[in-house]
């Protein structure tokens, strides 16, 4: 049995959500899709029995991208589902491992892989935590209950997120959970009036901007703030707004190719390529790779204090550009080497992971040609030659990666370094997310609205 089928087999004999015999209508995808949500940030508010703030650490990357909260139930959030989604994506992309994604039963394999891998990172993420907390004067028996409790918590979350992804509710449930992780720490950053130590969470903008403004403070130190480290201010405010309004702008904008059909000669129509051809793909990458190496490497200095150092190292990379300090102006200001640093290191990651995502995910130009012949389109001018096809689409998708890549690698560290709310990278994806809702919506209710375009798109 090899590597796929072991894993495919173990997701077979886990508990599972089921599909829908009937397509669910809008109105109740929407009532789970608000369930779902209600049980996740319950389990990201309840205390982990066992556990303090002092046993256990949870960095703000982890936070956004893995949608954890510290010392609760959802203390590893979807972390395992991404990891495991994501390195399943790479092995089949990159034919490390053979599965038909264009069959059911490879899709299907591929599904069941995927489940019995983030049930193995489940497991071993909750073992690590609870040897750390041994060796952080807890008990065995203390670490043998918060273990089960991570392991039945996290599969919860890895049931809802299926439950969802079935058809039961809208979009998936790791795209809902960052959503919510992600605007309680914008709203946080806002309207938050009481400071959250373990969370390193700030007291909002505005309640501090009211308190300032009535007892006469320094205004100055809410528009760039220079001495409170963890105290959100205005121009984290504007590059909020700014990387949203940017990201919008930025997403409407497509590359037309006019091609032509062959069965239906005489119709002409296009092929739009969005700018953003890698969307937020390499900052996923970057942020998962440094969300990763900051879970592992924590662990490794609560049970050795020689691997302290390691740890400094990725966060000086991944997190806090200038060494304890959170990303902000005030960051930039004590350690500008360290911010320039970090710059360089995410927007080149961001460029290699970008190209590296469109050779394994099948958006290469190969792969679009063959489609498009496939499918009986062709590009006027252009014989319907794969290799010639393909050399044309060169033109337009190796650009569209490079400039993509390294747009969004640059708004995200710019918005970061300016203290956006968030951080640049949980807006960067808060804000795709929230559109493919918005699409995902206006499609459901048109299949609502008209039964016959249904049977026309097969559901």
């Amino acid at each position: 049995m090899g590597f796929v089928e072991a894993l495919s087999a173990l997701g077979r004999v886990l508990p599972a959500a089921s599909r829908p015999k009937e397509r669910v209508p809008l109105p109740r995808k929407i009532l789970y899709t608000f369930i779902a949500l209600t049980i996740y940030l319950v389990l990201s508010s309840v205390p982990l029995y066992g556990a303090t703030s002092s046993n256990l650490f949870n960095f703000l990357l982890q936070q956004i991208i893995f949608a954890s909260s510290a010392g609760t139930l959802a203390q590893l959030g979807i972390g395992p589902i991404i990891t495991a989604g994501l390195i399943m994506q790479i092995l089949v992309g990159s034919k490390l491992v053979n599965v038909d994604l264009t069959s059911d039963e490879g899709k299907a394999m591929f599904t069941e892989a995927q489940k019995g891998l983030a049930f193995i990172f489940i497991l071993v993420e909750s073992l690590f935590f609870s040897i750390a907390l041994v060796r952080n004067s807890l008990s065995l028996a203390f670490a043998g209950v918060v273990f089960a409790q991570l392991v039945v918590a996290t599969y919860i979350i890895m049931l809802l997120d299926e439950m969802i992804q079935n058809g039961w509710g809208l979009g998936s449930g790791v795209s809902l959970f960052i959503l919510a992780g992600v605007m309680k720490i914008i709203f946080w950053d806002m309207f938050g009036i009481s400071a959250v130590s373990n969370q390193n969470l700030p007291i909002g903008f505005f309640p501090t901007f009211y308190s300032v403004v009535t007892s006469g403070g320094n205004v100055y130190d809410l528009v760039v703030n220079t001495t409170k480290p963890f105290q959100p201010d205005l121009i984290g405010l504007i590059a909020t707004v700014a990387l949203i309004v940017i990201t919008l702008w930025l997403s409407s904008i497509n590359v037309n190719i006019p091609i032509t059909s062959q069965k239906l000669r005489g119709i002409k129509t296009t092929v739009p390529l969005n700018f953003l051809y890698v969307s937020s793909i390499p900052v996923i990458f970057v942020s998962v790779l440094g969300g990763d190496l900051q879970l592992f490497a924590g662990l490794a200095s609560t049970m050795s204090p020689s691997a302290n150092s390691a740890l400094q190292v990725i966060e000086t990379l991944f997190l806090f550009p200038p060494g304890n300090y959170p990303h902000s102006v005030y960051a930039v200001i004590v350690d500008p080497l360290g911010a320039v640093a970090y710059a360089i290191v995410f927007i080149g990651l961001s460029l290699l992971f970008g190209v590296l995502w469109v050779e394994v995910s099948g958006l290469d130009p190969g792969t679009q040609a063959r489609n498009m012949i496939q499918a009986g389109l062709e590009v006027p001018g252009v014989r319907s030659n794969p290799k010639v096809l393909e050399a044309m689409l060169a033109k337009y998708i190796y650009p569209l990666t490079i400039f993509s890549s390294l747009i969004v690698g640059v708004l995200t560290v710019a918005a970061t370094l300016l203290g956006a709310y968030g951080s640049g990278v949980g807006i960067l994806l808060a804000t795709t997310i929230a559109m493919q809702y918005y699409k995902l919506i206006a499609y459901e209710r048109t299949l609502d609205m008209y039964p016959l375009l249904r049977k026309l798109v097969g559901e």
